[in-house]
């Protein structure tokens, strides 16, 4: 049982680095402002610092939902949520990992008899609503306020450097936050069953294999389909992503960066009258609401295959 936890583990964390590191740098790459092995490299750096120093109440959270599961099921969860990402990651969909795993939580919860917080799904759902909202209202802010301090630059030089080295923090900032934020469900998971110390690093390196391998064409969707980005809108929609993102971990909920700087992005695009993708962004919607149906029922039927 134990194994089948660890594999499962480890293919949740490639799985979320295949997907979700579009959102934590898909805006820099995209807007030409990093190439994509600087933007693995970052990855690896800072999610790695996220997962071990960052302090989030979100793995308490998700390892809350878990109780009363054993190693073997729990493992069955975190497979599910690795199908449905990867699934997604072969059509370049930027998809809601957070989701996944609490659609599988919720599929064996009910699959197993264990009695179902509503309570905390209904908070975490309504996260999940807000999240790109307050992440579009947080990246038109920081847009008005970054191009007043542009303005008041003469030299093409400066503007420059300062767009790329804003650029750069802001995506080690959202990396740093996909450790914090969306590995910590992986994290969560093991922990309840006793996995600590060294492994978030093992699990922060299997992230960045799926960032290596597998995360190009979710960047391009995130960076350049949605909406034209130049490095002020880049720079903007991930930062304002990421601070919905860390307002949400304050509280202990385990919203998506997917779906925080998919919001951040269309509403910068929007707000600055640029040409946004209205079909992609519903797909992408689509995709979030489907993605827990499919691992919260794989979830189920695994359950009652090898109960």
């Amino acid at each position: 049982m134990t194994m089948i936890l660890l594999a499962a583990a480890f293919f949740m964390a490639w799985a979320i680095g295949a997907n979700d590191s579009a959102k934590a740098v898909g805006t820099a790459v995209g807007s030409e402002v990093i190439g994509f092995k600087q933007a693995v490299l970052l990855i690896g750096i800072f999610t790695t610092l996220g997962a071990v120093l960052g302090h989030s109440a979100v793995s308490g959270t998700v390892g809350g939902l878990a109780e009363g599961m054993d190693a073997g099921e729990i493992g069955l969860v975190l497979f599910s949520a690795a199908v449905a990402v990867t699934a997604a990651s072969l059509r370049g969909i930027p998809i809601s990992t957070t989701q996944s795993i609490i659609g599988g939580l919720l599929g064996a919860s009910i699959k197993l008899g264990i009695p179902v917080r509503w309570h905390v799904f209904g908070k975490i759902a309504l996260a999940w609503v807000l999240s790109p909202l307050i992440a579009a209202f947080f990246a038109i802010w920081m847009y008005n306020l970054y191009s007043r301090l542009l303005g008041k630059m003469h030299e093409m030089a400066n503007i420059e450097l300062t767009q790329k080295w804003l650029v750069f923090i802001s995506a080690s900032f959202a990396a740093f936050n996909l450790g914090t934020n969306e590995l910590s469900n992986v994290i969560g998971l093991s922990r309840a069953l006793g996995f600590e110390g060294y492994f978030k690093i093992v699990l922060a390196m299997a992230l960045t294999f799926g960032a290596l391998s597998f995360s190009y064409e979710v960047i391009m969707t995130v960076g350049k389909d949605i909406a034209p980005l130049g490095p002020t809108s880049a720079f903007s929609s991930q930062l304002g992503s990421s601070l919905a993102v860390s307002l949400a971990n304050s509280f202990g909920l385990p919203v998506s960066s997917g779906q925080a700087v998919v919001g951040a992005v269309a509403g910068v695009g929007t707000y600055k009258g640029e040409r946004v993708n209205v079909r992609l962004l519903l797909g992408i919607v689509r995709s979030w609401i489907i993605a827990p149906l499919i691992s919260g029922t794989l979830a189920y039927i695994l359950l009652s295959i090898f109960p």
